[in-house]
């Protein structure tokens, strides 16, 4: 029954924190929609989980991971950016396939890998820790080496 709570209480204040952060002018009756409209759909988003038979799990690399996103975003960029002006044979991206670490879950890890601007994952294998990723970037950014095998990190 308490995982059930911590759940919901999860579940409410992300999409709470979502619905605020969507609102131009906050004031009392908009504030009070968000928190309410945000229990009704943490309630949902928790029995829909369980329905589903969904289990949270294989973390593995996921902190270093998320703390290596706002960098990875401005390179991403960065490099996205600079395309145009590169020679034509640079423009060019490349499909690299990464092999996640032991414990790195394939469907959080997918996210965390195309987050940058110049990186889009094309595949997720079934039953495989695998990411096949299409990228504009020479060297894995910092989520993808988080994410890669310890043998299979640059």
């Amino acid at each position: 029954m308490r995982g059930r709570v911590l759940e919901f209480l999860l579940w409410w204040a992300a999409l709470t924190g979502v619905t605020l952060l969507a609102v131009t002018a906050l004031d009392p009756a908009e504030v009070l929609v968000a928190v309410l409209g945000a229990a009704g759909a943490g309630w949902v988003a928790a029995l829909l989980r369980r329905a589903a038979g969904v289990r949270v799990g294989g973390a593995a690399g996921a902190a270093r991971a998320a703390s290596a996103l706002p960098l990875a975003a401005l390179r991403g960029l960065t490099t996205l950016l600079r395309l145009p002006a590169s020679p034509p044979g640079a423009r060019r991206g490349r499909i690299r396939t990464v092999r996640l670490r032991e414990g790195a879950d394939p469907g959080w890890a997918g996210v965390l890998l195309g987050w940058s601007a110049d990186t889009c994952v094309v595949d997720l294998p079934e039953g495989r820790p695998r990411a096949v990723l299409h990228t504009f970037a020479a060297a894995p950014g910092g989520p993808e080496r988080a994410l890669a095998r310890r043998r299979d990190a640059r």
